[in-house]
Order: C-alpha cells, then structure tokens, then sequence
C-alpha cells in the first residue's frame, strides 16, 4: 500500500509528458517530441513528387529502348534461326525450300520445290509473323536489287547454298540490317540500316 501511494505521489508531481505508463506497473521515460510529433510538411512532398518525376522521366527512355531492342532481337533471331534450320534440312532431305517474304505484311511462309501448287496456296493462307510492330522494310536481292513491296525469296538448295540477301528490318524509330551470305549463312547484323552489297559484307552507306 505503501509503495502505491509513493508512485501516486511522483506522478502527481512529475508532468505526464516525461512519463509512459506500461504493463506491470513499469515506467519509461519518453521525450515530449514523441507526443507532439507531426506528419510531412508541404515542401517535403513537394520534394518527394519532383523526385519522383525526374525517375520517372529517365526511366521511360530506357525502357523503350529496352523493348525496342528485344523486338528487333528477336526477329533477328527468327531469321538466324530460319536460315540454319533450313539450310541443314535442304541438305538433309536433298530437296529445295524456300523462305517466302510477304513484306508489306512482315509475314512468312516456307516452301518446298516438291509441293503441288495446292499445298503452296494452303500453306500462304497460313503465314508466320514477325514480333509485334517489326516490319520488314525492304530486301536486297541478287544483282544487288532492292525490292520494298510484294513478295520476295530466299531459296535455300540442296546443295547447301542459298540465295545471297540483306534484309532491313524496323520497329518505330529503330532499324536492323541482317546480312545472309549464299554459303556462310547470316555473317553481319547491323543494329542500323545499312546498305550492303549481297556480295560483300563491307557497308557503302548507312541512315
């Protein structure tokens, strides 16, 4: 009883900010700042908002450069991929294929030299795509002609050559060059466009 009214006497006596109660009848000493502490004040927020503005304003730029690469990439790596698989089984199955390029449609389609023309017709109505918004700008044929619309061919022969071409590619602002050799296969890529002659790697011009 004693020691009850010795704590009601010092709290009486002791202001209620440098005092917290807690459970067990223990005491701890608490500063007045904790009670009267307060939330954000105007230019902090404001300086948290401008922060956030310049990250977001540097990281759009990266990630659209980021997406723009892997488009690209991967249609790249379509046409590697192409070229290898169909290079090997021309080899393999002693039959000519052919890489059809529908290029105001960035689409795709793969003939073989023994198709009826049926088959030909059935498989163009089912063509491949490139990545969303690759498009194929135009190709560089044999004779070094360049071919922007219709339809154009990469024939790939038995004999383990294929027809030599440079293929431009873009997607928005960017561009892409690929290079195919008629006996090395895809020898240059070229994150731009660049004008290359089908019989040499070596670039004349680039925009």
């Amino acid at each position: 009883m004693k020691r009850y009214k010795a704590y009601r006497f010092v709290c009486s006596h002791v202001p209620k900010r440098h005092f917290v109660p807690f459970l067990g009848g223990q005491m701890a000493r608490a500063s007045g700042y904790f009670a009267e502490s307060s939330g954000f004040t105007l230019l902090e927020l404001l300086v948290v908002i401008i922060l956030a503005g310049v990250i977001v304003a540097l990281a759009v730029p990266s990630m659209r450069d980021t997406l723009t690469g892997d488009n690209l990439k991967k249609a790249s790596r379509q046409f590697i991929g192409m070229e290898r698989k169909l290079r090997g089984e021309a080899v393999r199955d002693q039959i000519d294929y052919i890489l059809c390029l529908d290029l105001p449609n960035s689409a795709y389609w793969v003939l073989a030299s023994d198709m009826t023309p049926e088959k030909q017709d059935e498989i163009k109505k089912r063509p491949q795509h490139l990545p969303s918004d690759v498009v194929i700008l135009d190709i560089v044929g044999e004779n070094n002609k360049k071919q922007s619309a219709d339809e154009a061919r990469i024939k790939f022969g038995k004999n383990n050559i294929c027809s030599p071409a440079v293929i431009h590619l873009a997607y928005e602002e960017d561009r892409m060059t690929i290079v195919i050799n008629p006996f090395l296969g895809v020898t240059e890529i070229y994150n731009k466009y660049v004008d290359v002659s089908v019989t040499s790697s070596v670039p004349s011009n680039s925009r």
